[in-house]
């Protein structure tokens, strides 16, 4: 069900670069977005930095990641799934040393497939590492290296033209799932992405009083729609409307120029 846009909404997102601690190594940043259109090369950096008062070896790895419906995810080899980003990133250096205080920058490289528009994902794993003996080693350790502290930098890739890109994103099945134990009223909904790209998206209630025609939006949740990936959501309705009959609708908004995606069911308020 399509729903037109009853106002244009202009919003500002701010973007900072976020610090994540392991043990005494600091990383920033924690997310990296590539957008180099098919063929081209584009580079980002990260830092990492030593805290602590002893030399720390580092050691880094790329990663993939599936999600699931809930929002949780699954870490994977690189290269394992069919969206991976680590076949299409170089990193140097890849192993270093940092002293005391002091910190090393990273440089990545990601060199865009030819002719595909699909996003790409994965991780750059982060790990401190110390070096052990032939009598310590055991057969899970590499090179006599053991990893004890890790931190994840999420890399993902879209193209920055839209050109061949495909972005279907829909929401459906919205249902009540309250239960004894809830505080408030809780409703699940589905989102799928039948694309090929990586897709913000925001969905919120909005329930249209049948009688006064008064409409309550409620607070929003955004979320990344993967493609070919479901979600489902979670959405509450706090004790704030009035006794009477309502039309409920979880609205989708993923930047689409002239509608949005809802669903709807109806409900009464006692």
């Amino acid at each position: 069900m399509k729903m037109k846009r009853t106002a244009l909404l202009t919003g500002i997102i701010i973007l900072s670069i976020v610090n994540i601690w392991a043990q005494d190594i600091e990383v920033a940043p924690i997310r990296i977005n590539f957008n180099a259109n098919p063929q081209e090369t584009e580079s980002k950096t990260i830092t990492v930095k030593n805290h602590g008062n002893s030399k720390e070896s580092v050691v880094l790895t790329l990663k993939d990641y599936i999600t699931y419906k809930d929002g949780s995810k699954k870490i994977l080899p690189a290269e394992s799934s069919k969206n991976s980003i680590a076949k299409w990133i170089t990193m140097n250096p890849s192993y270093m040393e940092i002293n005391p205080n002091a910190s090393q920058t990273v440089q990545l490289n990601f060199q865009a497939p030819t002719d595909d528009y699909t996003s790409k994902w994965g991780i750059l794993s982060v790990s401190t590492a110390k070096e052990q003996t032939s009598f310590s080693a055991d057969k899970e350790t590499t090179a006599g290296i053991s990893l004890y502290g890790r931190i994840d930098v999420y890399l993902s890739y879209t193209p920055q033209s839209e050109r061949g890109t495909n972005k279907r994103i829909k929401i459906s099945n919205l249902k009540e799932t309250t239960t004894e134990e809830d505080s408030v009223r809780t409703f699940s909904v589905h989102v799928d992405n039948l694309g090929n790209t990586i897709v913000p998206c925001k969905v919120y209630l909005l329930a249209s009083n049948m009688n006064t025609l008064d409409e309550k939006r409620l607070e929003t949740q955004k979320i990344k729609a993967y493609p070919q990936t479901s979600r489902t959501l979670e959405l509450k309705l706090p004790d704030v409307l009035k006794p009477g009959e309502y039309s409920l609708s979880a609205i989708l908004d993923y930047g689409s120029s002239d509608a949005l995606e809802g669903t709807q069911i109806t409900i009464e308020v006692p």
